[in-house]
């Protein structure tokens, strides 16, 4: 596992960086000429971050240099390489920006509030990105005979701290009995209409599933759609919790204050990042149900996303 200790040793000069970076795929080490068919030269300029390719035959000395950072993770880094991988590493432990700073192995020039917020949100678009495809890729929960508990829950603060009204997301969550697979979608609009909910469902839920829900009217016509469907009545006064037929929504329900937990240091109501915030919970949440690195799974959608 990467610690920082390892990251400080690994990543101290500009040197290493480039070298780790040619290693893990993040930078081509060599590139042919496309009018020549030979291989370029790399030159490792001062002006450049990882350095620049150029052909010495012919016409193409007059040509201007290929930048090996161009199309990479590399593009346009206006920071030292150590402080790229530092902050690489920091997101991937979930560190505020007080961490960041604290924790820092590199004391000039030092991490602004920018720098660091444009660095994570470089990380969370590799993340989303790998995180939507990797869904699609491992296909749905549920299926004949499987049970999913289906939820939905708001995101938010309270209007003006006070109040039941609150201000924020809805958000789908759904899970498999039996699963650590949770599924997790922010409601398009704001709108939990069953036009809204059920398309999400048939997204992520295979067809002869066992779906639990709650009494949400929404809910109502998903027998139509391929599922059985059994309901908890949270208004029952003698048991709101567990039906007769022992049907209860209590997982996925108790999974809303672990998630919501997650977003305390984060923007509730940033509609533009909340989606993308809901898809980083869930690459987390995977990480730590399988016990892998951070660091090296952030490496993992990083090169999934930009390919030299």
């Amino acid at each position: 596992m990467w610690n920082i200790v390892i990251i400080f040793q690994t990543f101290d000069t500009k040197e290493k960086c480039i070298s780790f970076a040619e290693e893990q795929g993040l930078i081509l080490k060599a590139k042919i000429c496309r009018t020549h068919k030979m291989p370029m030269t790399l030159l490792l300029k001062k002006s450049s971050s990882v350095g620049v390719f150029r052909c010495r035959k012919g016409g193409c000395r007059k040509r201007s240099a290929l930048g090996r950072s161009s199309g990479t993770w590399f593009e346009n880094v206006k920071i030292p390489l150590p402080q790229v991988f530092y902050l690489m590493y920091a997101y991937a432990s979930h560190w505020s920006h007080a961490e960041v700073r604290k924790n820092s192995f590199i004391r000039e020039p030092v991490l602004s509030s920018a720098t660091i917020c444009d660095r994570y949100n470089y990380c969370r678009e590799a993340v989303v990105l790998y995180q939507v495809d990797h869904q699609v890729a491992v296909g749905k929960i549920g299926g004949p005979g499987k049970t999913v508990q289906i939820d939905e829950s708001k995101f938010g603060k309270r209007k003006y701290n006070k109040g039941r009204r609150v201000e924020g997301h809805w958000v789908l969550g759904m899970v498999e009995d039996g699963s650590d697979d949770l599924r997790l979608e922010v409601c398009p609009g704001n709108v939990r209409s069953a036009e809204v909910l059920i398309p999400l469902i048939e997204k992520h839920v295979a067809k002869g599933s066992i779906i639990c829900t709650d009494c949400w009217r929404a809910y109502d016509c998903l027998a139509s759609h391929g599922y059985e469907h059994r309901r908890v009545n949270h208004s029952d006064p003698d048991n709101p919790f567990v039906a007769e037929d022992g049907t209860h929504t209590q997982r996925i329900e108790s999974q809303w204050r672990v998630i919501k937990r997650f977003f305390i240091k984060d923007n509730y109501n940033n509609s533009e990042d909340f989606s993308n915030l809901i898809y980083e919970y869930t690459w987390r949440k995977n990480i730590a149900n399988n016990h892998h690195d951070p660091f090296v799974r952030l490496l993992d959608a990083i090169k999934y996303t930009y390919k030299p």
